[in-house]
């Protein structure tokens, strides 16, 4: 296992970093994760305070399962001059790195910030000698997807029903 505390993931854009997370991040977390995922439920129709309601609801929900399958995962905020913009959640093990969760907020999706933070966690974990990047990403999530093939991620099968899990070598 990895020490997340030896990886060095420094975006070359000055003005993009990541730092770890604290309880002090917990409101941005929720605020990042309703930013995304309101328009994926209003599409369902929902809206009001049962969209709230299951915003909140799927919020806890994916949080205490990260926290059981993951609970040595490494939370880390995305900023942008200072201000944080996104979340990486990373398990680190000896032979790859894997993605659990990186989001950013909606509006600065887009600009480069993804891809930047992509490299230089390949970049870092080349210089540990890890292996691999991996990740699960939903199979109805066709733009993450192709987001993915394009940074050099293959598939590499089903993750369950509803998730494709994807592997990008470094060695």
């Amino acid at each position: 296992m990895i020490d997340g505390a030896a990886l060095d993931i420094v975006p070359d854009d000055p003005a993009l970093r990541l730092r770890p997370a604290g309880p002090s991040d917990e409101p941005f977390i929720r605020h990042l994760f309703e930013e995304v995922r309101t328009g994926q439920f209003a599409a369902t129709g929902l809206s009001g305070p049962i969209l709230d309601q299951v915003i909140a609801q799927q919020f806890s929900s994916q949080t205490a399962g990260y926290a059981a399958q993951f609970p040595d995962a490494l939370s880390l905020i995305v900023t942008r001059d200072g201000t944080a913009i996104g979340r990486l959640l990373l398990h680190c093990a000896s032979e790859r790195l894997h993605i659990v969760d990186i989001a950013l907020l909606p509006a600065d999706c887009g600009h480069g910030a993804g891809t930047k933070i992509i490299e230089s966690l390949a970049a870092s974990a080349r210089q540990l000698s890890v292996e691999a990047l991996t990740l699960t990403v939903l199979a109805s999530n066709v733009a993450a997807h192709r987001f993915y093939l394009r940074r050099g991620f293959a598939e590499t099968g089903q993750a369950g029903a509803a998730h494709i899990a994807m592997r990008k070598d470094l060695t």
